[in-house]
């Protein structure tokens, strides 16, 4: 159900040009997912300093890779 949600995101966040058309909305989707796991892992049970900067810094990352310039623009990533 989780990962079927975050699909339908990565879908319309095509739809609306924020990320490319020819991005494969399974691994943006899986990406951001397993990005999700590890911050939950690291931040809540090994209680690691630092886990929740590196996921944001991680999801920049994905947004950099498959987000539109104008998307990039409007949400002011770099």
């Amino acid at each position: 159900i989780w990962l079927g949600a975050v699909v339908r995101a990565v879908q319309q966040a095509k739809q609306e040009g924020h990320i490319h058309a020819d991005a494969d909305e399974d691994q943006v989707a899986y990406e951001i997912h397993g990005l999700i796991l590890a911050v939950h892992y690291e931040a809540r049970f090994l209680k690691k300093p630092g886990a929740i900067d590196r996921a944001v810094r991680g999801f920049h990352h994905i947004v950099q890779r498959y987000g539109t310039p104008q998307a990039l623009a409007q949400f002011a990533i770099a």
